[in-house]
């Protein structure tokens, strides 16, 4: 798939940037700027094409790995992967190298390098100087998708790979049969030109990332990775399923559903007890704890009002303290003074004559008067 998503973006591709090289070059691997950053047009003026700024590069380094997959970007020789090895034509073309590795700087794109044995001789005697990249861009905007390749050359010439490109993957009847193919592969219907082709391939692209992020990686996750990672999702969702008693198609909400089912129905009565009674074993014990310190706090206020401690209009107060706080209130019955006899009676409400103390009883019984008209007597003594 990756190698037809490759020779049908060789449609919309162009070489400009060039490298110069020199003999350094050829020892070991090496960092070359493939592309520019921002705006840039080739040698003929053809263009503008952009990289944009650094996360849209990011972006295009994850589009070429992605387009490669498993496989390195190759550096050919003058091309030759487009002149020479034509689909259904045939042809060779050597490999001067291997883009191991992609790297985003403030400049541009650069590729780790690595040279065959003759390449490095052909660059060491300057046989060869320029590095001339191949690139996929859109062809409105000029806005690069991804780096095809890239070729030893000493002639870097726009009209030179736009050729090759036309070589490689002309829209017409001679290599017809690889073209249906591939807007087979896409999902697209004969005939289909070049611009239905590229916005096929940015969806393409774009669905590769959002897979790879669902599936919790980065967006410049290989192939590879992302397809490990929805894997492993994959034989995990099946376990489930299976667990549940369902098919491994089952729908996700349908696993849900059954595990949810299978928990409600499996539980341990031994060690689990429901939430429902639970709760209501909660609110028997904070009443039965409630009626037990209420009829202490009664006990307890009527005798301090017995010996004399807590007048009888504070009765109200006193229970509420004895149930706020137990210690406070025996603090307070404990320290406070003895009241007498009149201290201790309830006040009358107004209106109300207050009971007669024994003192004044005995006034009654000498006078050979009545309670009430003793009280009258008060009553009437206290307005005026």
């Amino acid at each position: 798939m990756h190698n037809a998503l490759a020779a049908l973006l060789s449609a919309a591709l162009v070489a400009s940037h060039s490298t110069a090289l020199t003999a350094v070059d050829a020892e070991g691997d090496i960092w070359l700027q493939l592309v520019p950053a921002g705006t840039f047009t080739g040698r003929n003026g053809q263009g503008p094409w952009t990289t944009g700024d650094k996360a849209s590069m990011e972006q295009i380094a994850a589009n070429t790995r992605q387009l490669a997959g498993s496989t390195e970007p190759v550096i050919d020789y003058d091309h030759q992967a487009i002149f020479s090895a034509v689909p259904g034509v045939g042809g060779t073309a050597k490999a001067a190298g291997w883009i191991k590795e992609l790297q985003v700087r403030d400049d541009g794109i650069y590729g780790r390098v690595e040279w065959t044995a003759a390449a490095a001789i052909s660059i060491k005697r300057k046989e060869y100087r320029y590095l001339s990249p191949v690139f996929f861009h859109e062809k409105t905007s000029g806005r690069v998708l991804a780096i095809r390749m890239a070729g030893l050359t000493n002639t870097p010439n726009l009209d030179l790979v736009a050729v090759a490109a036309s070589a490689l993957f002309p829209l017409n009847n001679q290599t017809g049969d690889s073209m249906d193919k591939i807007l087979a592969a896409l999902n697209l219907a004969k005939g289909t030109n070049e611009d239905g082709v590229v916005a096929a391939i940015n969806a393409h692209l774009t669905s590769s990332t959002a897979i790879a992020k669902a599936a919790g990686l980065t967006e410049t996750a290989k192939p590879d990775e992302v397809l490990t990672a929805v894997n492993t999702i994959v034989a995990d969702r099946t376990k489930f399923a299976q667990a549940a008693g369902l098919a491994a198609t089952a729908k996700a909400d349908e696993i849900v559903t059954a595990v949810q089912s299978a928990i409600a129905g499996k539980v341990d009565p031994t060690k689990f007890v429901p939430i429902a009674q639970v709760t209501a074993l909660q609110d028997d014990v904070k009443k039965l704890q409630e009626s037990v310190t209420a009829d202490k706090a009664e006990e307890a206020v009527n005798s301090a009002m017995k010996s004399g401690r807590l007048a009888p209009a504070l009765k109200e107060w006193g229970l509420d303290l004895f149930k706020a706080n137990q210690a406070q209130f025996e603090t307070f019955v404990g320290s406070a003074p003895v009241l007498t006899t009149p201290q201790l009676q309830t006040p009358k409400k107004d209106g109300e004559a207050a009971e007669l103390t024994e003192a004044q009883l005995a006034v009654c019984s000498a006078m050979g008067i009545t309670a009430d008209d003793f009280k009258k007597t008060l009553k009437a003594e206290a307005k005026a």
